[in-house]
């Protein structure tokens, strides 16, 4: 009777035994597919903001400077108080020609980014007609020490004073940040500015694709799903990412759904995993 309960006891243990080893290796099957949340996500969140915002960035100034020179030859500074401080020439017939933004040895303007170098454009057909094109270069260009390189096409969809609308690409796209480590990107995505009544920036629309790698080395690829919106009301509060819009982030066996909110001027961002699950993250530079 006690070798029984002895063997009784030994069985069941065992039984014990194979089930934990059973559910703990199907959990870690279940995490290399559907892995949890991690710090990853958030440090990736925070990297495709900061990149993403300075090479779009490079986009508005030269809509904004070619906005105040238009009708002149050379030299006529535009609106825009990012543009305070840096040089603007213009050499051309206003049907092609080249656009020099030169900040110099170092431009800080009213929102306390320090720029230095300059970004050229050259254009082919006149810059606010539909169809004709820029070609966006950079010349030992730095924004908060972050140096910014690559060949940004932009194509003229639909211009008018209260929305123009265009195509950009972007190839060779680089990002030295002041560590050192490098990021890589690359763009296909549509963007639509949106003016006030004092003919400035008021709104920019942005929807499209992009892909490359962060700094710390981790390839991705990002759609957008609903349309990043910027406005420059919450820009002069110090906020540099989208106030509402959606991407989807895949990098390796990851996924990422980034939302940007309801239009609420913050820096604050809802992240969901592909389990599921949810964190709300404040994104800094």
């Amino acid at each position: 009777m006690k070798t029984f309960q002895f063997l009784h006891t030994n069985t069941k243990q065992l039984f014990y035994v194979f089930i934990a080893a059973f559910l703990f290796t199907l959990s870690a099957c279940n995490q290399d597919e559907a892995p949890d949340f991690s710090s990853e996500d958030t440090e990736d969140a925070s990297l495709d903001a900061i990149e993403d915002s300075y090479f779009d960035d490079a986009d508005d100034l030269v809509g904004e400077a070619f906005t105040g020179i238009e009708g002149a030859s050379n030299g006529k500074k535009a609106t825009d108080e990012r543009l305070s401080c840096a040089t603007i020439t213009y050499e051309g017939n206003g049907t092609s020609g080249t656009l020099r933004i030169d900040f110099g040895d170092g431009c800080t303007d009213p929102r306390g980014n320090v720029r230095t170098g300059a970004i050229v454009v050259t254009h082919s057909g006149a810059w606010n007609i539909a169809g004709s094109s820029w070609s966006i270069s950079f010349e030992d260009y730095t924004i908060n020490q972050f140096q910014i390189e690559g060949n940004r096409t932009v194509t003229v969809v639909s211009y008018t004073e209260e929305l123009s609308v265009f195509d950009v690409v972007l190839t060779g796209g680089r990002v030295t940040w002041p560590d050192g480590r490098v990021a890589t990107r690359e763009v296909n995505r549509r963007r639509e500015h949106e003016r006030n009544g004092n003919n400035l920036l008021d709104r920019l629309i942005i929807y499209g694709s992009a892909q490359g790698t962060f700094r710390n080395g981790r390839g991705y690829s990002i759609e957008i799903l609903e349309p990043l919106v910027y406005t420059r009301t919450c820009a002069a509060e110090g906020v540099f990412i989208p106030v509402s819009g959606v991407k989807f982030v895949t990098h390796g066996v990851r996924e990422l759904t980034i939302d940007y909110g309801d239009g609420t001027c913050d820096n604050f961002v809802t992240l969901t995993n592909k389990n599921g699950r949810s964190v709300r993250y404040e994104v800094k530079k």
